[in-house]
């Protein structure tokens, strides 16, 4: 009876050890590499790869790539924004074969840098796509990354295989795209919403100063959606988004 009522307690003392035992912290998640770009689209940011370049520019720039193509396109992001403003299309852009990088501009989103051109950070990403394995590219940026693209795309070596620019200002900051628009000799896309104030016009300056040798192409849209909300479905045009897929398939197709 002893036997068995001390069998008891030993039993009882195990189970209460076992219960008063520490429980072990829980596995840390992994954190994101990079900068972690795009981090307040998640739902975005969160299909593509993170990537880090711009050192040789004093710069530290972030950025997602989505796809895998070789034929790579650079996103350039509106004035006050990040890569968010350009996932969504950049997504389509991907599943339709291209390799795609939307980055932050120094001082944007989450890329560091002071005073670094603006042109000169489209070039480092077109580098950076490169580098990743694309083997053309397509310069695709709205209102300020509309003057940035048009800006880099003479200097860019290798030339970009065609360039983009959706509600581009003549200038914005050290991005002077009236004086980069006569040098352009690759083809050329000008998007606008005539409703979109100043810039409908700016576009139409712009496709004007472009060499008539070179391949241009300016479409006014009934709209007053800005940049990259010209390629929006809901707010919009079709005009612009059709005449777009229809540009690059021409010039820089997917492969």
């Amino acid at each position: 009876m002893k036997l068995a009522a001390l069998r008891l307690v030993a039993v009882a003392l195990s189970v209460g050890l076992i219960s008063c035992s520490p429980v072990p912290p829980p596995e840390p998640k992994p954190k994101p590499t990079g900068l972690n770009a795009g981090e307040a689209c998640p739902e975005w940011a969160g299909g593509g790869r993170q990537i880090v370049f711009g050192s040789e520019l004093d710069a530290e720039l972030g950025g997602v790539v989505l796809g895998s193509g070789s034929t790579g396109v650079v996103l350039a992001h509106m004035a006050g924004g990040d890569v968010c403003q350009w996932l969504p299309y950049g997504k389509q852009l991907a599943d339709r074969g291209y390799r795609v990088l939307a980055f932050d501009f120094a001082g944007s989103g989450v890329s560091l840098g002071h005073g670094v051109l603006l042109g000169r950070q489209v070039e480092a990403a077109a580098d950076a796509l490169r580098a990743d394995g694309a083997s053309q590219i397509a310069l695709v940026g709205a209102s300020m990354g509309g003057a940035s693209v048009l800006a880099a795309a003479p200097t860019l070596s290798p030339a970009p295989a065609a360039v983009v620019a959706l509600s581009p200002p003549t200038a914005y900051h050290d991005a002077d795209a009236a004086a980069a628009a006569p040098k352009i000799t690759v083809p050329v896309f000008y998007g606008a919403g005539n409703m979109d104030g100043s810039f409908a016009e700016s576009a139409r300056q712009l496709h004007d100063a472009t060499p008539q040798t070179t391949q241009r192409q300016l479409v006014l849209a009934p709209t007053s959606a800005h940049g990259v909300f010209l390629l929006n479905p809901e707010t919009g045009s079709i005009e612009i988004r059709d005449g777009l897929t229809t540009f690059l398939d021409t010039y820089a197709p997917p492969a």
